[in-house]
């Protein structure tokens, strides 16, 4: 008995620390190069006021690079004036970019088709940005 205690006990500090490390490495992103940030920003603004590359973090899905997630750095000096509070999603490649979604509330029923569109992989690996549109339970 006690050796069967020893090793289910062993089992689940395993299956804990391999679940610890899966969850601190948290969303799987890459970050785009200068060329792929630049062009990000310019089609989520669509025309308008392109903010100081500073003042956005942009983030590439790590597993389906086609996917980008797009958020204010109001903490970044003089970010504030332009900040809105919520992401972006974009789809695209190498410099060609469309903005597919933004927003800070957006309605359950817009979550369940975004992620349908985007695939579960690309969904999880930008939690952080489709998570700032109000998206909850994106695992």
């Amino acid at each position: 008995m006690r050796r069967v205690l020893s090793l289910l006990l062993l089992s689940m500090t395993v299956l804990a620390i391999s679940a610890a490390s899966a969850f601190a490495d948290g969303s799987q992103i890459v970050a785009p190069t200068a060329k792929q940030k630049t062009a990000i920003v310019k089609a989520w603004a669509a025309g308008g006021t392109v903010p100081p590359s500073k003042c956005v973090t942009v983030q590439l899905s790590k597993n389906n690079r086609t996917w980008a997630g797009l958020k204010f750095n109001s903490k970044a000096s003089g970010c504030t004036a332009s900040a809105f509070d919520g992401t972006a999603i974009l789809w695209g490649r190498s410099t060609v970019w469309t903005s597919f979604i933004s927003g800070s509330s957006v309605r359950p029923t817009t979550c369940l088709a975004m992620q349908s569109a985007m695939g579960q992989n690309p969904w999880v690996d930008l939690v952080d940005y489709v998570g700032g549109m109000g998206c909850e339970n994106v695992d």
